[in-house]
């Protein structure tokens, strides 16, 4: 078994970057994907405990965000971070 803990590493820096930084520490990722990137995916769930079909895990969706340019993609999937987003808004009917 192992004795470490995981992903002490990724939170020792998004730490230091939250009290170093102005902003939020996601501020930087954010920049470095507007500048570097050239696709942006949002990675989606479905939230079980609305829907009552007895399945107690969620669905995981990555959906590609296509239109304008990259900036303006990251900006618009960064709007809808927390946020319920349903599916008819997403894909027309018979779409999947």
């Amino acid at each position: 078994k192992s004795k470490q803990k995981a992903f002490t590493k990724y939170q020792k820096r998004w730490s230091e970057a939250s009290k170093a930084a102005e902003g939020s520490p996601m501020s930087a990722e954010i920049d470095r994907a507007k500048k570097y990137c050239q696709v942006i995916r949002a990675i989606c769930h479905t939230q079980v405990s609305k829907v009552k079909i007895g399945q107690k895990k969620a669905h995981i969706k990555e959906i590609q965000i296509n239109g304008g340019n990259t900036a303006a993609k990251v900006d618009f999937v960064t709007g809808l971070f927390e946020q319920e987003v349903k599916v008819a808004d997403v894909f027309s009917q018979d779409e999947m």
